[in-house]
């Protein structure tokens, strides 16, 4: 078995945006869906990975700490479009997500919510939703900057997931 250390095909980083975009949004169920989705693109659809290549780094993901479907997109855009791919299919498979994480606890603690967010919070008893939007923004506030010092330390090291 051969493992090639550089992308087989190039393919146009605008395919790279629009299907791993369109998989963050998509995916929901977790590392199974995301997993079936990216097979589904770049094994049985495309054919640009071979089967025997996508399940190795399914396995080799699985080695590694971390989120292995997020992973496994880095890999997957980084054999189809080598480095930038990668940076790029990265980002649009995180960022759908990423945004919903900000946009519910932003919406949520908004001083004037709207009224179907009032009424989900209205079964609350008055101490712990002022106990929880402290710890909330708390929380929020240490996701950005580790979320920000991640990119930072990505951006530098460079080089492709391993494979």
């Amino acid at each position: 078995m051969t493992t090639q250390a550089t992308p087989t095909a190039r393919v146009a980083l605008r395919t790279i945006v629009r299907e791993w975009g369109r998989i963050g949004c998509i995916g929901f169920g977790g590392p199974p869906a995301h997993i079936a989705l990216l097979r589904q693109l770049c094994v049985e659809r495309s054919g640009r990975i071979e089967a025997h290549e996508f399940e190795d780094a399914i396995a080799a993901c699985n080695l590694l700490p971390g989120p292995a479907s997020t992973q496994l997109s880095i890999f997957c855009a980084w054999r189809l479009r080598g480095r930038l791919g990668a940076l790029v299919g990265g980002a649009c498979f995180i960022i759908p997500g990423l945004i919903l994480i900000l946009a519910l606890p932003a919406l949520f603690l908004a001083t004037s919510p709207p009224t179907w967010v009032r009424g989900a919070g209205a079964g609350l008893v008055p101490g712990s939703r002022a106990r929880a939007s402290s710890r909330l923004r708390w929380a929020l506030s240490m996701t950005l900057l580790l979320a920000g010092a991640a990119g930072i330390v990505i951006g530098v090291a460079g080089g492709p997931p391993p494979g």
